[in-house]
């Protein structure tokens, strides 16, 4: 930690004189000022410390957290390092304060579980403060799955997206591109090449993300009919903030599975049709910690949605919708692919 107590007085490692004479601001054990050539100074518990704040800090934790006690100040920004609140036993790396509005911050080097993550931030409710979550470089190295870009997924300017602090450049980086279609990560292809990418895979899925739930479907479907021959509406063509622990894909179609079990012209209430289709997804949600992901997870829904009435696969009617027809199933690839050289089967305008 970079703040400790002496004599009464909060005193910075950057500051301090002398190796002892210090203690932990939350559990009074005395601490050691630890500094050197090629450390950053902080002050440390000593071996065997019960204390829940004397968790091992890394360089690059140490660095991020007086850069951006740095920064913030550069920024006439009111903040605190370290801070303990004894309400709740925990201490932010950072605490800003704007009137009555406090924010703590919290500069994570080091794994952390979505449990974890989620008691801190109850927490902070608790004591009526706001917090932001900034990544550190093992973060940043490392491809991030899923499930980790939506346990820490924030709005940021009204977008979902992620906070990373860069210790090397000492500034803050904002990502939004965490966007996926079901095997495709980023943005820039053509619905058609979407659509043709996404077969090949279905196609040739053995291993890796999304193998598992083929598996399960595969196992589901009548006569063992090959994913790859799947409805078009199954493709999810624009890329979307990760919700699900598996591949859109695979979570369409068990929808569209779902509609060829019901009668043609059944009908939902918009409240009801959201239920349902909330229903099909209800043991894949990913979970996120510093969001509730509704509005995520809504706008996932929507698309389908939008896509069933494009094709007339649903019809819109006084407060529902309505099963017109049903999905298409091809009888081979083949089949699906030369009808895509034709441009068939979407609306107009669908594949460009």
């Amino acid at each position: 930690m970079l703040v400790a107590m002496k004599d009464g007085q909060l005193v910075f490692a950057d500051e301090a004189t002398g190796r002892t004479g210090y203690c932990c601001p939350g559990c009074h054990e005395p601490v050691i000022l630890r500094r050197g050539q090629h450390k950053i100074a902080h002050f440390a518990h000593r071996p065997g410390s019960q204390c829940q704040l004397s968790e091992g800090e890394t360089t690059e934790h140490l660095l991020g957290k007086r850069q951006l006690f740095q920064w913030y100040r550069q920024q006439g920004r009111s903040v605190a390092l370290e801070v303990y609140l004894a309400q709740i036993a925990q201490r932010p790396d950072l605490l800003l304060t704007d009137g009555d509005q406090r924010v703590a911050i919290e500069f994570q080097c080091s794994p952390l579980s979505l449990h974890r993550l989620r008691e801190r931030n109850a927490g902070y409710r608790q004591c009526g403060i706001a917090v932001h979550w900034l990544l550190g470089a093992p973060y940043q190295r490392r491809r991030l799955q899923r499930g980790k870009v939506a346990q820490f997924t924030q709005w940021v300017g009204g977008r979902p997206g992620l906070l990373f602090w860069d210790t090397r450049l000492g500034h803050l980086v904002v990502r939004r591109d965490f966007v996926w279609c079901s095997f495709i990560r980023g943005t820039g292809m053509s619905r058609l090449m979407v659509i043709k990418t996404q077969i090949h895979h279905l196609a040739n899925l053995q291993y890796g993300y999304g193998a598992m739930a083929a598996r399960q479907l595969l196992a589901d479907l009548p006569e063992h009919r090959p994913l790859a021959a799947c409805p078009l509406v199954c493709h999810d063509t624009v890329p979307t903030w990760p919700v699900l622990d598996e591949p859109v894909i695979m979570w369409r179609i068990r929808v569209i599975e779902g509609l060829i079990g019901l009668p043609i012209f059944y009908y939902w209430s918009k409240t009801a049709w959201q239920a349902w289709l909330k229903a099909t997804a209800a043991k894949h949600w990913l979970g996120f910690g510093c969001i509730d992901g509704g509005a995520l997870r809504q706008a996932l829904l929507a698309a389908l949605t939008h896509d069933l009435l494009a094709m007339r696969i649903l019809l819109a009617c006084p407060g529902g919708y309505l099963l017109f027809q049903y999905p298409r199933w091809f009888t081979n690839v083949q089949e699906k692919l030369n009808l895509l050289a034709r441009g068939g089967l979407l609306p107009p305008g669908a594949l460009k």
